[in-house]
């Protein structure tokens, strides 16, 4: 719907990643057209840059394919809420951010409606990693596809898809972010002592799975070099209660060896960090662009790893996102074949002193960043859905 208001955006995001990248989004489009309006789906990024929801992106925070059979019922009333408040509001254009599985059902479903505005899908699938139908039903039910990494846009080639490169939103928050110098001092951190930092997943489950493997490495990294102090990335109240359970059966000491880090200080600790252990996901990417050398691992649970294995048959050479970029391995991967905490303290020992190891990881992170390097990511996604809505 345009009008003399403005035009009318319907955004989707089903997840924390989303939501950030829908509230950079709006604030761009808002600077390109000042009357533009938005309802739909956010978290509280979006819902602070003037989001009228229909439901919050908190009402759909699942991950795995057990979390998903879980909700399936929770989803599916969701769904159709979400449909109905489209058809009834018809908007200009309705953009979807990643959460592909439910988005890409939803952009299929409003055409079988008859919704006949424009359908953008922000951040590509993962269609080079399986499920490459997907290619097809985007063909015929989106009207532009915007990706954020380079090789992406190859694996349209064959359609008629309207696709564009329009760079990683990371690189761009990154060269706009304002760092904490006092973030160490503010949490009792001591200034000196090299620091490694944790990175166990941002869901309870995530934690629970990885943290233990994280901090058995971390004690036996100690041992070699009893210098090293330790700082485990919180990311809300409920995962601090999982770290605290998970602390019951370490011998780190939480105040002198280990600490815990709030979200809002992420990248902080990624900056002043020495190496780091971190679950495979977007966290790895941005470990590469503050070019820390990071150990990447990720337990399953025994249904997802049966369905990866058996069922998707995921084989690839790389998991890890750093990893694909460039086309070999810079960050060690430790995803579930393999993974035992002394394994994961082998691989963190040979990045975290000084030799050839670290060195070539810290020049491939290098060249990871040059990569990247496109610092208006939000502003060029905002151009091109503006090509798309009249004004």
């Amino acid at each position: 719907m345009t009008n003399a208001a403005g035009p009318l955006f319907f955004l989707f995001a089903g997840e924390p990643s989303g939501d950030l990248h829908g509230h950079h989004l709006m604030q761009a489009l808002k600077e390109q057209s000042q009357k533009a309006l938005f309802s739909g789906v956010g978290g509280p990024e979006m819902r602070n840059s003037g989001l009228k929801p229909v439901l919050k992106m908190e009402d759909f925070a699942v991950m795995g394919f057990t979390d998903v059979l879980i909700s399936l019922p929770k989803l599916y009333k969701h769904f159709y809420h979400v449909r109905e408040q489209i058809l009834k509001q018809m908007p200009a254009a309705v953009i979807l951010i990643d959460y592909p599985d439910f988005n890409l059902r939803l952009a299929k479903s409003l055409r079988k409606k008859g919704y006949g505005g424009k359908i953008i899908h922000y951040i590509s699938p993962t269609v080079w990693a399986w499920r490459k139908s997907r290619i097809y039903t985007m063909e015929k039910t989106l009207d532009l596809l915007m990706t954020i990494y380079p090789f992406e846009k190859e694996h349209y080639h064959a359609t008629r898809l309207n696709v564009k490169f329009i760079g990683n939103p990371l690189a761009e928050y990154l060269a706009k972010y304002a760092y904490n110098s006092s973030w160490k001092a503010m949490l009792n951190i001591p200034a000196d002592a090299p620091l490694i930092a944790l990175f166990p997943g941002s869901r309870h489950g995530e934690v629970l799975r990885n943290l233990p493997v994280q901090l058995k490495a971390a004690e036996l990294l100690l041992k070699e070099s009893p210098d090293r102090i330790f700082a485990v990335s919180a990311s809300s109240a409920k995962e601090k209660v999982a770290i605290l359970n998970a602390l019951e059966n370490s011998s780190l000491t939480l105040g002198k060896n280990l600490f815990l880090v709030p979200n809002q200080l992420t990248y902080e600790l990624m900056r002043d960090s020495q190496t780091a252990i971190a679950k495979s996901g977007t966290v790895t990417l941005e470990l590469a662009l503050h070019h820390r050398p990071t150990v990447v691992i990720y337990s399953l649970t025994r249904l997802n790893h049966f369905i990866a294995k058996y069922i998707l048959r995921l084989k690839l050479p790389h998991y890890c996102i750093v990893n694909i970029l460039a086309g070999k391995e810079i960050f060690p991967e430790l995803i579930e074949d393999g993974l035992s905490s002394d394994n994961v303290y082998k691989k963190l020992l040979t990045l975290d002193h000084a030799g050839p190891e670290r060195d070539e990881c810290l020049k491939n992170c290098r060249e990871i960043s040059k990569q990247l390097n496109i610092q208006n990511a939000s502003q060029l996604a905002a151009k091109a859905v503006l090509e798309l809505v009249p004004l």
